[in-house]
């Protein structure tokens, strides 16, 4: 009808569920057996899926990984590589990383056929190479595990 608004779409939103190291001195228990982990659960929305997946991503990591904080998404590309296969096509999905203590950026690259696949693959490859070349300690790093 004429004078009414139309209903804007919910932003998009995002689930992820994170596993990390328990770095506090607290030890989680979970019946009889103690947990060297935590899990988090974390909701975000975003401007688009890639983002809400990267916010939810940066809150479930946070807590245990303060230093991401600095971390900054700031460029965003896909590329069809097999056009001929039409839905089925693989995408390969590259996303650049700002670090605002070190003013550093880097890309990550991955290729998958579902683009949120490649996305958070990506993004996670993103994170972990902050984790692994720019946070003061590292689980992920090879002297941790010395």
């Amino acid at each position: 009808p004429v004078g009414q608004k139309k209903a804007r779409a919910p932003p998009p939103g995002a689930t992820i569920q994170v596993r990390t190291l328990n770095t506090q001195d607290e030890v989680y228990e979970m019946g009889k057996e103690s947990l060297p982990y935590t899990d988090t659960l974390e909701v975000s929305d975003g401007s688009g899926p890639v983002d809400a997946l990267a916010s939810a991503l940066k809150k479930a990591l946070l807590p245990a990984h303060p230093y991401l904080e600095s971390l900054e998404l700031v460029d965003y590309k896909v590329r069809i590589l097999d056009p001929e296969s039409a839905t089925g096509a693989a995408t390969r999905v590259m996303i650049e990383f700002f670090d605002k203590k070190k003013d550093e950026t880097w890309t990550t690259v991955s290729v998958d056929r579902n683009v949120i696949s490649a996305s958070l693959n990506a993004l996670v490859d993103g994170f972990e190479f902050a984790l692994i070349e720019h946070a003061s300690a590292c689980m992920l790093c090879d002297e941790f595990f010395d």
